[in-house]
């Protein structure tokens, strides 16, 4: 058993590596669920998008949901519809004719911003240096004491009987540092594991993070559904990452060759398909976004990612996250109690081994 385990562990670890090599045009499984609105909102875009694929996904998607919640869905595709997608089309437009007017005017002092428009200015994205770099800065927060004032606030609003959350302010200001402290504290003293979610409280608090992590972190960090992501066309524009294991083995210029490859591809088909030159881009290219999210999902996305079995890159990068928050927030910080920021050479080893022993005890 305990080879099996260890090859198991080692395949995972193998795929996570060479995960990097995947363009971003892999097919990927998605599953979701909504109520109308949510789909009526979601065909809006995706009728508004200017990628033909993301356009019949919409039309797969209206013909099922279709036949049975037609009612819901039906101003997607009438008049409501040809309106969405003008105001989208005319915003899009106008915000790019205000850049090329600015770009204009200044010259090439402000010649890193890029247009995603249909048809590129005709400079081909260069790729900087491979190696491996997250940035992980934060862009804003809440000052310590503020923050304190508000979540210790918000939590006795949650256990008080006709008390306005403004006059639950006032008395929070007047409290002491050790009294604000003892309130926070009690609100997840009794977690015992990541499952205990902190109570809604925790929502009350808000952070924004500029990231540049490679294309295959973003993909899995996007997903949480109460974090807000702002993105922009995928590049090849700010170099690859290259984990240590590939040089080690021996494959490196192998794999560099592969993107450089990619990064001559993507050159010669963004000059006027920047939208469809996503698709040649390899998950280890790095790729710029910010998100936002409250204190709730941030400790829902720092502790399920930070796991011994997660993927060592996001792991990575959560861990910066959660140092950031510690050094704004150092009190509150402490709810996020289920953090680890070891490093693991075989994270996965001892959850395939949990794996192994239960369908052992099933046979």
């Amino acid at each position: 058993m305990q080879k099996k385990i260890y090859l198991s562990t080692i395949k995972a670890k193998t795929l996570d590596i060479l995960r990097n090599l995947l363009p971003s045009s892999t097919l990927t499984n998605l599953a979701i669920t909504g109520n109308g609105r949510a789909f009526e909102y979601l065909l809006f875009n995706m009728f508004s998008s200017e990628i033909t694929e993301i356009q019949e996904l919409g039309n797969s998607l209206f013909e099922e949901l279709e036949k049975y919640i037609q009612p819901f869905i039906r101003r997607s595709k009438d008049g409501y519809s040809a309106i969405y997608r003008e105001y989208l089309t005319k915003t899009r437009d106008s915000i790019n004719k205000f850049l090329e007017s600015e770009l204009q005017t200044k010259g090439t002092n402000e010649s890193h911003i890029s247009i995603n428009s249909n048809v590129s200015n005709g400079k081909k994205s260069s790729s900087h240096s491979p190696a491996t770099l997250d940035t992980v800065n934060l862009l804003s927060f809440i000052s310590n004491e503020d923050a304190e004032i508000k979540l210790a606030s918000s939590i006795l609003h949650e256990y008080c009987r006709d008390t306005p959350i403004s006059f639950l302010l006032n008395y929070v200001k007047s409290l002491s540092d050790e009294k604000r402290h003892e309130i926070i504290r009690l609100y997840t003293k009794f977690r015992q594991n990541r499952r205990h979610r902190p109570g809604r409280a925790f929502e009350s608090i808000d952070y924004s993070f500029e990231l540049l992590t490679n294309y295959g972190t973003f993909r899995d960090l996007h997903r949480h559904r109460i974090l807000t992501a702002s993105r922009q066309l995928l590049s090849t524009t700010f170099g690859f990452d290259t984990p240590q294991e590939i040089d080690e083995l021996g494959m490196g210029k192998d794999y560099r060759d592969c993107m450089y490859l990619c990064n001559d591809v993507y050159n010669n088909i963004s000059i006027k398909m920047p939208n469809e030159a996503q698709y040649v881009v390899n998950f280890a290219y790095r790729y710029p976004y910010f998100i936002k999210m409250n204190l709730r999902e941030a400790c829902h996305m720092i502790e399920l990612r930070t796991t011994p079995q997660g993927h060592p890159d996001y792991r990575r990068v959560c861990q910066q996250i959660y140092s950031l928050i510690k050094t704004v927030n150092p009190v509150i910080s402490e709810g996020i109690k289920f953090v680890d920021m070891n490093d693991y050479d075989l994270g996965r080893f001892t959850s395939e081994k949990k794996t192994s022993l239960k369908k052992s005890r099933l046979i």
